[in-house]
């Protein structure tokens, strides 16, 4: 009895398919680079109405105090 080996696969890729597969793999790396940065800006928008609206709170608040105390 004797054990069947296991048949080899051969690789029969070339070059030019790896080199097909980098361009492929660029450009989804630069559609995903593109798409942070649109989100990052849409973050840095959101950040900064996030910090007018506090610090017009903050204000607000301070003068609300400041006209407590000078009373």
């Amino acid at each position: 009895m004797s054990a069947a080996m296991p048949k080899k696969r051969v690789d029969r890729r070339s070059a030019s398919d790896a080199h097909n597969r980098i361009d492929e793999l660029l450009l989804a790396v630069r559609e995903h680079v593109i798409g942070c940065a649109t989100e990052t800006q849409q973050q840095n928008a959101r950040l900064r109405r996030v910090e007018r609206i506090l610090i017009s709170t903050a204000g607000a608040t301070i003068l609300l105090l400041l006209t407590l105390v000078l009373r």
